[in-house]
């Protein structure tokens, strides 16, 4: 188990950045709790909404017949946790928009929210625990307009490095020298951090990268003009929902 001092340090990157405020009461600690213990003892999954799927089972005790109530599944996939995150589906028998609430502004993302990528027609979509409030950081290419960006922390379970940077680094990833950005990734659960673009005036999310890595590929909600990867920051609407 992590102290919480561990986890702490963890997702407090730099002393230079500026990090919002404390986490809205409303989040479920929980989850981030149980991701950043399942982080730590390197638990092989494989995928992030196993994760998610597995940390409901272990702080709640849910069975494979209560996650069939809530999301449709006995396993949901990333794409059955965003379609219930943005109300796409609802499950029979259970009042629409019951189960997540979608964080649309960068200031209300806190610990224990969850980070769902949508499934594309040739991407599989992904799932990502928030484990910290979204630190600003100094603008990286792709830089996208004005729009401000953000540094995440989160656990998830993966076979892609979140990158290589020394601040916000992927704690699978090991340089072959100090700075390199070869080496070798370990699979499996782990904290990393992801990139979050937010628009300067209303903080409305916008778009994001897989790491915290100039250069990294930028994904937008949507439009035309940038591939889109749409995401969803949701908070469980009570903890437990069952």
């Amino acid at each position: 188990m992590l102290s919480n001092a561990a986890r702490f340090l963890m997702v407090s990157a730099a002393a230079s950045l500026v990090a919002l405020g404390s986490a809205p009461a409303e989040a479920c600690q929980e989850i981030a709790d149980e991701a950043l213990d399942l982080a730590a003892a390197q638990t092989p999954l494989a995928s992030g909404a196993a994760l998610f799927t597995l940390i409901q089972k272990n702080v709640w005790g849910y069975s494979s017949s209560d996650l069939g109530v809530l999301w449709g599944s006995p396993s949901p996939s990333s794409a059955v946790y965003y379609d219930n995150a943005v109300d796409l589906i609802d499950v029979i028998g259970t009042a629409a928009g019951d189960d997540f609430t979608p964080i649309t502004n960068i200031a209300n993302i806190a610990a224990g929210d969850v980070l769902v990528i949508d499934a594309t027609g040739t991407y599989s979509g992904h799932t990502a625990i928030v484990t910290g409030a979204p630190q600003q950081i100094n603008a990286l290419n792709p830089k996208i307009g004005t729009d401000t960006q953000w540094a995440l922390p989160i656990v998830d379970s993966t076979t892609s490095v979140h990158g290589c940077s020394t601040i916000f680094a992927d704690d699978r990833f090991t340089a072959s020298a100090p700075g390199s950005c070869t080496g070798t990734f370990r699979g499996g659960v782990g904290t990393a951090f992801m990139r979050i673009y937010a628009d300067a005036t209303t903080g409305a999310l916008t778009g994001h990268t897989w790491s915290v890595t100039s250069g990294g590929t930028f994904y937008a909600q949507s439009g035309t003009t940038y591939p889109v990867r749409s995401f969803v920051i949701a908070r469980q609407q009570s903890c437990p929902l069952l």
